[in-house]
């Protein structure tokens, strides 16, 4: 009976010990906190929303991971799921001297950007933040109900787009791509400057130009 007991406590000692993720949010869509719950249901580390809101001093997408146990798989696939709905992942090491994560903890930290009702596509944008580099800075025409897309060999994509609720929504073939407005600033060499920016929302298998936000930066 006491080495049942035993056992019965070494199993409940392993798995309080099992790495966590922290997930805090702040000011997310109900489709990107879906979108959110969905992708961590995929990934292996169990993982536990909190309440608090995400440190000013982080960046909008924040990984924080101890020192003393890196668990480098799972902290890429936290990253991937950032990078799918749309943000370029920061991750942070700290030790137990400056941070309470240590044993393969690891906070996760999205930051949603504001939405605003009723916006207006700019005529001329650019693509940025793109999953695959070599597709930034592409320009992005929109004309009636139509969006050109001038490509990396010159050549012009034309698709179809559309509002949907408060989303831009760019369709291409037998799938869609759809993007949330901000307006955000911008730090430029000429100090912060406004911005229209549609940041879009997920990781569509292709084509990879669409796996980019667009945006405009008005420089006065």
């Amino acid at each position: 009976m006491r080495n049942g007991i035993l056992i019965c406590m070494l199993l409940l000692l392993t798995a309080c010990q099992q790495p966590t993720i922290y997930v805090y949010t702040e000011s997310l869509t109900k489709f990107q906190t879906e979108q959110l719950s969905v992708r961590l249901q995929q990934q292996s580390l169990p993982y536990q929303f909190t309440q608090l809101p995400v440190p000013k001093e982080f960046t909008a997408a924040t990984l924080l991971t101890s020192e003393d146990k890196l668990l480098t798989a799972e902290t890429e696939q936290l990253a991937d799921i950032m990078q799918a709905m749309g943000y370029q992942p920061q991750l942070n090491y700290v030790s137990v001297a400056n941070h309470h994560y240590s044993d393969g903890n690891i906070g996760f930290y999205l930051r949603g950007e504001q939405i605003e009702q009723g916006f207006d596509v700019p005529q001329q944008l650019r693509t940025t933040g793109c999953v695959e580099e070599r597709y930034n800075n592409l320009k992005v025409k929109f004309v009636d109900n139509l969006v050109e897309v001038t490509l990396l060999n010159g050549a012009r994509a034309q698709l179809v787009w559309q509002r949907y609720e408060n989303y831009l929504v760019i369709n291409y073939r037998d799938t869609s791509q759809s993007y949330t407005h901000s307006s955000p600033l911008v730090a430029t060499p000429f100090g912060e400057k406004p911005s229209d920016t549609f940041r879009y929302n997920a990781h569509i298998e292709g084509p990879q130009w669409l796996n980019c936000s667009l945006q405009v930066v008005y420089m006065d």
